[in-house]
């Protein structure tokens, strides 16, 4: 028996086809084929559009039944790069072996490997950037005690790769209740609002999330504003994640009946001071106005 080097077959963004060949030389039909090909770790088995399987990193062929004199069989496996690898590729190596039920007389050729595949430059990195918006009636900047609203988290691949296993934490702030999402996400836990995937993120795409929450309906927080940051993460490098949260989102909550917030929030001490102000004007008013009784009436 021998086993003809397997090739990768370069795909879309890391995939990869390898072709794997057995070839029967006599001097007798070969019964039970069955080969295995032993993934490095910087691949992941996919698929086998043949029947191969995995278990582990050891992929699984056959058997096939009977492989006559001089024939040959092919299967084909699918594979990817590992999300943390960072090569160039020039590394990798793919050990495969076959084996059958029928006696070989010459194993020496029952093994081969196949070293490098062609890595796209970049592939190994992904810039992701988050942004995040309250969906509200006529673009409001503020909430009730007791409202319902959604926040709506845009996450963005800037390139050069493909993120794998992107991951948007939300830990919503005291005050906020996580009602529902239609995107999937949820609390984990006692912890944040969790949104997973897309597994595959391509450069230039974007996925989005909506998450439904409820104010307080007893809002005795102050001053009375809202501030939530959402963060994206994913195992693939992110060579700059200085844009992976947003900008604290500040939403004002208002009574009914109160004018909502259109300024700056209005320091504390700003209030005793007008307050001072006010009080010593009082007093220099009632002093000038005494100053002439005591002196009496002018000759």
């Amino acid at each position: 028996m021998a086993r003809r080097g397997a090739v990768g077959v370069p795909g879309p963004d890391g995939v990869y086809d390898y072709r794997i060949t057995a070839v029967n030389h006599g001097p007798s039909q070969a019964v039970d084929v069955v080969v295995r090909d032993q993934l490095p770790e910087s691949l992941v088995f996919v698929s086998s559009s043949d029947g191969c399987t995995a278990s582990g990193r050891t992929v699984t062929c056959g058997p096939l039944p009977k492989l006559a004199v001089g024939d040959s069989h092919a299967w084909t496996v699918t594979v990817r790069l590992a999300d943390d690898y960072e090569g160039d590729g020039r590394d990798i190596v793919n050990l495969a072996t076959v084996s059958s039920g029928t006696h070989d007389p010459d194993r020496d050729n029952n093994t081969t490997s196949v070293t490098g595949l062609p890595v796209p430059p970049g592939r190994g990195s992904a810039d992701l950037s988050l942004t995040k918006t309250a969906v509200l009636p006529g673009d409001r900047t503020w909430v009730r005690p007791g409202e319902t609203f959604r926040y709506r988290i845009t996450v963005r691949n800037q390139g050069p790769g493909t993120a794998r296993g992107v991951r948007v934490s939300d830990p919503l702030p005291r005050g906020l209740r996580f009602v529902g999402s239609t995107d999937g996400c949820a609390p984990d836990g006692a912890g944040p609002v969790v949104c997973l995937g897309p597994d595959r993120l391509a450069p230039g795409a974007s996925a989005t999330y909506e998450i439904t929450v409820r104010v307080a309906t007893e809002w005795a927080r102050h001053p009375g504003r809202i501030e939530n940051v959402a963060s994206v993460t994913a195992t693939t490098k992110d060579p700059d994640p200085g844009d992976n949260q947003n900008p604290p989102h500040t939403l004002y909550v208002r009574s009914e009946g109160e004018l909502p917030h259109t300024g700056g929030d209005v320091p504390a001490w700003l209030g005793w001071a007008a307050g001072a102000a006010v009080a010593g004007g009082g007093l220099l008013m009632a002093v000038a106005r005494r100053r002439p009784a005591r002196q009496g009436p002018r000759r």
